[in-house]
């Protein structure tokens, strides 16, 4: 149900597609039963690692033109899929229980997407050194930086009173809105 959420699934090809659902499902039952942070952060990088190895994007074509060839999977795509799915299954739907799910809940990471990259960009600029401008240029190294930095967000914009996965949901309705076109006259 995860991978239905997640707009990256468009992304990848049919057969990578298949592979990450298989995949995710097993991560999925060793994220259920992590026993600490560090186990979590453990499993979610070995998946990140495999994705890179073995999810091909699907070839972009428009009016029939290759515009962009098939190749890997950034790990900012494999990751962003990941934590879709966890969002999805641990924090909506309180996988594996209410109580373990709460838990877990607090070691998800934000599905950080492109615009959110940049509002946080604009808040701490210097943060990074090289800014990425998209999902598909964010490596391990960056994509570790954007979590501290969403945390970072947190602490000081919200006094720590939201997750990571509210923080996702709060930006991206905030930055995906679009302006009513509705005018009230009174």
């Amino acid at each position: 149900m995860g991978l239905g959420f997640s707009a990256m699934i468009r992304l990848f090809d049919k057969g990578s597609n298949r592979r990450l659902h298989k995949q995710i499902l097993i991560e999925a039952q060793k994220i259920f039963i992590a026993e600490s942070e560090e186990d979590f952060k453990t499993i979610h990088l070995r998946f990140c690692k495999w994705g890179v190895q073995q999810i091909i994007l699907a070839e972009k074509r428009k009016n029939g033109q290759v515009i962009k060839k098939s190749g890997p999977a950034s790990f900012g795509q494999v990751a962003k899929t990941l934590d879709v799915v966890l969002k999805v299954a641990v924090y909506y739907c309180h996988l594996p229980d209410c109580e373990k799910s709460q838990q877990i809940s607090e070691w998800l990471n934000a599905a950080v997407d492109t615009k959110m990259m940049g509002m946080l960009k604009s808040y701490y600029p210097s943060d990074i050194v090289s800014w990425p401008k998209t999902i598909e240029q964010v490596d391990d190294p960056a994509y570790k930086s954007i979590q501290a930095i969403v945390r970072k967000f947190i602490l000081e914009r919200h006094k720590g009173g939201i997750t990571p996965v509210q923080f996702d949901d709060i930006y991206w309705r905030k930055l995906n809105r679009k302006p009513s076109k509705i005018s009230i006259n009174y």
